[in-house]
């Protein structure tokens, strides 16, 4: 199990977490890119809790988004998950992914590209990146 919060400028902070490392650091690398390239609104706050599935081997991470002006989004996923023992390039992925969507259900797009649209998150000789329109950006770099 892991519980963590995302504050706008204030970044993630980690409430409890029994994961391996590779989440945590995953963590602070999107949210380090969730303080730009928001377009339609403002996400204020996410809350997570990944849980951990012991038949399957697999993490899920739900999220929370509130956005400015408006109240929490309820925690929610769609998308994958990860294994809990996957690489942290992998995992950067798949977090990203998922919260990207739950970010876009709260009606923000993110995060918006140079020349506009989505950005996607890919991996690309074994690094998580951000990719749109020709252009890649590691995560956790924006």
């Amino acid at each position: 199990m892991l519980t963590a919060t995302w504050i706008a400028r204030q970044g993630v902070h980690l409430v409890s977490s029994d994961l391996p490392d590779a989440w945590v650091n995953a963590l602070g690398r999107v949210g380090h890119d969730l303080n730009v390239r928001q377009y339609g609104g403002v996400v204020e706050r996410i809350d997570w809790v990944a849980e951990y599935q012991p038949d399957s081997g697999y993490v899920f991470l739900l999220s929370d988004v509130t956005v400015l002006g408006r109240g929490p989004s309820g925690l929610g996923m769609s998308g994958s998950a990860a294994q809990v023992d996957d690489e942290v390039e992998s995992v950067v992925v798949c977090i990203a992914d998922l919260v990207q969507d739950q970010v876009a259900r709260a009606h923000v797009a993110w995060p918006w590209g140079d020349t506009g649209g989505f950005m996607t998150p890919r991996l690309v000789d074994a690094v998580a990146v951000w990719s749109g329109k020709g252009r890649q950006r590691v995560i956790g770099s924006l």
